[in-house]
């Protein structure tokens, strides 16, 4: 057996599975690593890349799940000859590597961490992003740890702006990897190719699967090789994707049903790439039926990875999740790409309904904080559920744009409200020209009265003409 890592203590047989740990100059089997879950990930082994200037190419990988999704750790030797890890989740990428002087005496034990509080790393102070008991479900390639079917691990993430950090408290020495978030350039020649994903699963990432509900008997789509979870939408059991088969893992008592503007399973291009709606969830802040419920949709190319899509009253968002975090100094107020904003909403939100597939398994009832701090246009978003925080960032769409996309009629409500604001320049003119006379009757005296009138007829005649000058002046009587 030949290693090409000297820091490879394990090997999994491409052909029979079998774990090979290195013993001396001999190999060793000590046992069997169960086939990997076809997960559609675009990395493999041998693929190339970069990050900042530094290249590495992918030696072994890791199969880590947890109670809400899963994810991969590949591992990977840099052009320097020094070996990390790529941790891959949904296309989300951190390439870090061991740092071997951390001071590990001063970290917090890993029950006393808490998802959104302050980590202390070799005197740099992060943010806890998410808290994990994992189990490995599978392995190949080249590895540096012993981690056979059911290997436990205990780990931790932080973050820093771009910067990245895991601690990995499996051993009892914690382990600490620092890097980056983001910024992964691949050699596009060294990924898999979407004909290599076909030709070993027969199917690929993200296309539509039907499935027999064990509960009702009923159609189910599911999203291949990427869905963990999918609720029927005929008894509204929810249904566990992440093994071969989908096993009932709740039965709701009632099917949960409502209409949506975009429907699941719409196709749409945005931005030159086109999405497909693989999951719905309808959201609301509970205890306060005043504030009104919004829906969010959950978009997936094979190629770009989830992109979201919120409804509200208020219109329409388009919602990307951060790869750099905000720096927040207090909870008034963060700072990021090098502009300030501000807290303007903070609520619970709580998931009402739930249909289709997502890349964790989300249940109705599931509630999170939520802090909304404000831009210019656009919104940056912190949501802190459980064991994790995630920051998202929203640019507003308009109706129209959505409805263009995915093949829609035009909402009423925008060509009203496309009309509205034809009107609303008119009203501001008749504004200005009230308050412009205002000022004329205060400089000017009785000689010149007669004038000031016949530039207010000049004026308001347009507005009267149109019948927009009522609403002008019920708006100035209201405020």
């Amino acid at each position: 057996m030949r290693l090409e890592s000297a820091g490879a203590v394990m090997v999994v047989c491409a052909a029979c599975r079998s774990t090979l740990t290195r013993d001396g100059e001999a190999a060793r089997r000590i046992g069997h690593m169960a086939d990997l879950v076809e997960d559609g990930s675009v990395v493999q082994l041998g693929t190339r890349g970069r990050v900042g200037q530094q290249g590495f190419r992918v030696l072994g990988r890791l199969r880590l799940q947890y109670d809400a999704g899963a994810w991969n750790e590949w591992y990977i030797v840099f052009d320097d000859g020094r070996f990390g890890w790529l941790s891959d989740a949904d296309a989300q990428y951190a390439v870090t590597r061991r740092h071997e002087g951390a001071d590990t005496s001063l970290l917090p034990s890993f029950d006393d961490l808490r998802a959104g509080g302050p980590l202390k790393v070799g005197g740099t102070l992060y943010t806890v992003s998410d808290i994990r008991r994992c189990r490995c479900v599978g392995g190949e390639g080249e590895l540096p740890v012993q981690a056979g079917d059911g290997w436990d691990a205990r780990v931790t993430d932080a973050r820093r702006g771009a910067e990245f950090v895991t601690v990995d408290y499996s051993d009892a020495a914690p382990a600490v990897y620092t890097g980056t978030s983001g910024a992964v350039q691949f050699d596009a020649g060294t990924l898999r190719a979407k004909e290599d994903v076909e030709g070993g699963a027969g199917r690929y990432r993200g296309q539509m699967l039907p499935l027999d509900c064990p509960n009702c008997a009923g159609t189910v789509s599911i999203a291949v090789a990427m869905a963990t979870q999918v609720v029927c939408p005929s008894c509204g059991s929810l249904l566990d994707c992440s093994g071969e088969r989908a096993e009932i893992i709740e039965a709701n008592r009632r099917a949960a049903r409502f209409r949506s503007t975009v429907p699941l399973g719409a196709r749409g291009t945005l931005g030159g790439t086109q999405y497909e709606v693989i999951g719905i969830m309808r959201c609301a802040v509970p205890d306060d039926a005043s504030e009104p419920e919004w829906t969010e949709y959950l978009l997936f190319n094979a190629s770009r990875g989830y992109l979201w899509l919120v409804e509200t009253q208020e219109g329409w968002q388009r919602v990307t999740v951060c790869d750099a975090w905000p720096e927040v100094s207090n909870d008034a107020s963060a700072r990021w790409r090098k502009r300030g904003w501000t807290r303007r909403y903070a609520y619970d939100a709580r998931v009402e309904q739930v249909f289709g597939a997502f890349n964790w398994r989300v249940r109705r009832g599931d509630v999170s904080r939520v802090t909304d701090f404000a831009g210019h246009t656009d919104m940056l978003t912190r949501e802190e559920s459980g064991n994790e925080v995630v920051w998202s960032h929203a640019v507003p769409m308009s109706g129209t744009t959505v409805a263009q996309a995915f093949g829609l009629s035009m909402p009423k409500a925008s060509a009203s409200v496309a009309r509205s604001m034809a009107g609303d320049d008119d009203e501001g003119l008749g504004t200005i020209a009230v308050l412009a006379t205002m000022v004329l009757l205060v400089l000017t005296d009785s000689v010149a009265f007669p004038a000031v009138l016949l530039g207010i007829a000049l004026v308001w005649a347009p507005l009267l003409v149109s019948g927009r000058a009522g609403g002008i002046g019920r708006g100035l009587m209201e405020d």
